[in-house]
């Protein structure tokens, strides 16, 4: 990758982490403890540290910026709930240390002996960086905050897209290959699988299915709904509650929660192959990513993203989930940020394609998402499969 890239992307990173979190008051930048989050001061520096350590501390050897950063800001050593409690420097001086970093960084990219190394820690440090962007926004979305500064308005107002496609039985080549460009560990390697036909519904789940199976079954509704007695369905939308949008994917959901309207309506989740597989061909510049739309679209929008079998939005709007654990592929080996995948193995299931405010850079058809099964507070929603 050329230098003007790496700069514009270490740049533009930094700028999305501090526009998820400008806007907010002291007293919003200190959230209540909770187990799906993290809190602001300490994930902003965290994010800025993931960047010193790998790219200016292990690629580089230059020294810390500040006294025993890894006390403060390794994730893999600092336990969850006591996140809270650290002695952290201020708000002000949290941003001017991650300002420090990113200009370092910078300056390494101009070096004149940045090396493969480098840029293999540099795009690491990035795509990472995108990942707790995505959880800033999740964070808000979780304490009712309003909708990031950074998010657009785009209206994709475009209606439902039912009916399934059928993908051919066949062999084919999961996962990614040494000259795919940047991948991550759990992408390890390309291989083959023999997948029966097997027919997939064109768009995901949407508000509308969602709740007809809530009607139909009193089953427990999403969070992040309620029922007006004369509206009907509601759904909170950072801070505003709205009504439920027919043709937009259900999100914020579990993959018990997925699981249980699969067994209702007589289909089933694809396993992550069956979706990877489907999702060939699929178009991430026709998607919705970047905070685009400030929020889903609707199922039938971004046409020209279809996959090569007519699947729409395999790529962008909501993660969806799959029925597959998540497991380590034949001939596995950790990179070596060893905390990224290994951790996780068995206790996570995969989720497949981005959200509207993933990172366009980051995703791909072949990228593997994982989170517990409960999770109800991500941006995941699900299609299903004929049985």
């Amino acid at each position: 990758m050329d230098r003007t890239t790496l700069k514009k992307w270490v740049i533009d990173a930094r700028a999305s982490t501090l526009a998820l979190v400008r806007d907010l008051s002291d007293e919003q930048f200190r959230p209540p403890l909770l187990r799906t989050i993290n809190p602001f001061l300490w994930e902003i520096g965290h994010a800025a540290y993931f960047h010193e350590y790998w790219v200016l501390r292990h690629a580089a050897g230059l020294t810390p910026l500040v006294p025993n950063p890894d006390a403060l800001y390794d994730s893999a050593k600092i336990p969850h709930d006591t996140r809270w409690d650290l002695p952290l420097p201020s708000r002000p001086a949290t941003i001017d240390y991650i300002e420090a970093v990113r200009d370092r960084v910078l300056d390494r990219i101009d070096s004149e002996d940045l090396g493969e190394r480098d840029i293999y820690f540099i795009l690491l440090s990035v795509f990472h960086e995108d990942m707790h962007d995505e959880a800033f926004t999740i964070t808000r979305q979780t304490l009712g905050y309003p909708l990031p500064v950074n998010a657009g308005n785009a209206d994709y107002s475009s209606g439902p897209h039912p009916g399934d496609v059928t993908v051919p039985g066949g062999t084919f080549t999961i996962g990614s290959t040494a000259g795919a460009g940047f991948i991550f560990d759990n992408e390890k390697w390309a291989h083959t699988v023999e997948i029966p036909a097997f027919r997939i519904a064109r768009a995901p789940v949407t508000q509308s299915e969602y709740a007809n199976f809530l009607d139909a079954t009193g089953a427990k509704h999403p969070g992040y709904w309620k029922r007006d007695p004369q509206g009907g369905w509601l759904r909170r939308h950072f801070d505003r509650w709205v009504p439920i949008e027919p043709h937009r994917p259900v999100a914020n959901i579990s993959w018990f929660e997925a699981d249980a309207y699969c067994q209702w309506a007589g289909r089933r989740l694809p396993t992550e192959f069956e979706w990877e597989v489907a999702a060939t061909g699929s178009n991430r510049s026709s998607a919705n990513l970047d905070w685009s739309a400030g929020g889903c679209c609707d199922v039938a929008s971004f046409a020209n993203g279809d996959s090569i079998y007519g699947c729409r939005q395999m790529i962008g709007n909501v993660w969806e989930w799959t029925s597959s654990d998540f497991l380590p592929y034949e001939g596995f080996s950790e990179d070596p940020y060893k905390e990224y995948s290994s951790p996780w193995f068995r206790t996570h299931k995969t989720l497949r394609g981005g959200a509207w405010s993933t990172r366009s850079r980051l995703i791909r058809t072949a990228y593997r998402n994982f989170y517990t099964p409960d999770r109800r507070d991500i941006w995941a929603g699900f299609r299903t499969c004929a049985l």
